[in-house]
């Protein structure tokens, strides 16, 4: 006479495979809601990349201050990062304030650097 499997037996392997399917259904309805957060969160992240980064400059009246030695003042139109040291190299235009030439314009590029919280002009 063959024995009749446990009640428990069979009702626990029901419930396994119960969970197992619905555990598998619940994964794939919350999928595209995790993966439509993750294409937000990628274009979000690409559209950040794309943005520039805030320069460091100088104001026109701190450029100024740190070429006053030599007589002349600036005023700014652009700053970029300086390709090989830390500073800015910055464009606009270069007016003699002292000496033979004063009053005389002219556009240049010079550089400054932050030093101890001051700007300073480097070469």
């Amino acid at each position: 006479m063959a024995k009749r499997p446990d009640t428990a037996v069979v009702a626990a392997a029901i419930a396994l495979l119960t969970g197992t399917a619905g555990g598998y259904a619940i994964n794939e309805l919350a999928r595209p809601g995790h993966i439509a957060e993750l294409e937000q969160e990628i274009a979000r992240l690409k559209e950040a990349a794309q943005q520039p980064l805030p320069v460091d400059a100088p104001s026109d009246e701190e450029a100024s201050a740190a070429i006053a030695r030599s007589g002349r003042s600036i005023r700014i139109s652009e700053c970029k990062p300086h390709p090989s040291v830390p500073g800015v190299t910055c464009t606009g235009i270069i007016t003699t304030i002292s000496g033979s030439f004063a009053g005389s314009t002219q556009p240049g590029v010079l550089s400054f650097a932050r030093i101890d919280g001051t700007w300073a002009q480097i070469q």
